[in-house]
């Protein structure tokens, strides 16, 4: 549950970010203004608060709408809650992300793209998102290991992940030192493997610029 929480608050993360540098990079007039107000925003609030926000601002909208259509009260689940708070919360930080790596690029490479005759869409897709992706990916690692620490928040509103699941062993074996020992290795374990899969990727995508 860990892993999956932090795969795909991850991946919620990354489409959002991309999606924002993307929409700023067409020169949309008020694309720049609103990323910037939505980045400002999501940067400033804790995480916890924001998974707090959604997950009993989501129950109160849900039971007041099953209420108003004469349906029986419709619940949020928790991991659906810890998907869409840290995935938008962190979509602020891949915007950010994305933004740097984008900026980095050589301008010439996309005026080769537009010289050989490719659209615009053609462009963005074989040129602007694999190389922004390419230069994103040693703070893409980072935040991939701030945003698995921070699934440790999900506990908090019933979800079992590793920290939930120790706090429970703790209880009914009234040994608490060693559940949370273990599950301090399980988050190192990850971590390790994680750090691994950065280091290979970015050595592969060194190797394909070389050539």
């Amino acid at each position: 549950m860990t892993i999956l929480t932090s795969v795909t608050t991850f991946a919620c993360a990354v489409a959002i970010g991309l999606a924002a540098t993307l929409w700023v990079t067409t020169g949309h007039p008020a694309a720049n203004r609103i990323v910037r107000v939505y980045v400002t925003i999501f940067r400033s609030l804790p995480e916890l608060l924001c998974i707090f926000i959604v997950y009993f601002g989501c129950e109160i909208a849900l039971r007041k709408a099953a209420a108003s259509f004469g349906f029986r009260p419709v619940s949020i689940s928790p991991f659906l809650a810890v998907t869409v708070a840290i995935g938008v919360q962190f979509g602020a930080y891949c915007a950010e992300i994305f933004s740097d790596a984008h900026r980095s690029l050589n301008p010439g490479l996309f005026e080769a793209a537009h010289a050989l005759g490719l659209s615009r869409r053609k462009v963005m897709t074989r040129v602007t998102i694999p190389l922004t992706l390419q230069a994103a990916i040693p703070g893409l690692g980072n935040l991939f290991l701030v945003m698995l620490k921070i699934s440790a928040l999900a506990s908090v509103i019933g979800l079992e992940e590793v920290t939930r699941r120790a706090k429970i062993v703790a209880g009914s074996t009234r040994e608490p030192f060693a559940s949370y020992a273990i599950a301090a290795a399980c988050f190192l374990v990850v971590t390790a493997g994680a750090a691994v899969l950065q280091t290979r990727l970015e050595r592969t995508f060194r190797t394909t610029q070389g050539a």
